[in-house]
């Protein structure tokens, strides 16, 4: 399986989701609690999802979560409590469903992309160069790329030239 990149999500990221994350606290505090304010938190979960790592795509979704219970406890109470209570349970819902979902894209795409480039070949024996200048055999290189298996069999024009059947 693909590791995620080991690059660290540049500062200018990190500045706009914590900033955007800041500016939603804001306004849920500003709001009563009744207002749907709470969805609001997952476009910095999103921005978060922007760095490839999902990582720091949960350390947002938790820290989004946190601030939607604070922005809960600290705004003016109003409306009906269970609607209220509701409501915020119903946003942190929709906050991790939307970082699952980033990650689950950011596995699809990994996966996508797994074998998409050229890969060089012998022309000889089909083994396959990687990245760092080693040739291995199709099978072994897939399958350390991949969830793929092989099997092994032989076709039946292979069949006729190696056993004359």
């Amino acid at each position: 399986m693909p590791k995620p990149s080991s690059q660290s999500p540049d500062f200018q990221l990190i500045a706009t989701t914590v900033g955007v994350a800041a500016a939603v606290f804001l306004i849920d505090l500003f709001f009563p609690r009744g207002v749907a304010i709470g969805m609001l938190y997952a476009i910095p979960v999103l921005l978060a999802a922007r760095s490839q790592q999902p990582r720091f795509t949960f350390i947002f979704a938790a820290a989004c979560t946190v601030l939607a219970v604070l922005g809960y406890i600290f705004s003016a109470p109003s409306a009906i409590p269970w609607m209220v209570l509701t409501n915020r349970i119903l946003s942190i819902t929709v906050l991790w469903g939307v970082a699952l979902l980033s990650l689950q894209h950011l596995k699809a795409t990994e996966r996508i992309n797994l074998l998409h480039d050229l890969l060089p070949m012998c022309a000889s024996c089909k083994k396959i160069r990687d990245d760092k200048g080693y040739w291995s055999q199709v099978e072994v290189y897939v399958r350390e790329r991949s969830d793929a298996e092989f099997s092994h069999g032989i076709c039946p024009e292979c069949m006729k030239t190696l056993y004359g059947r």
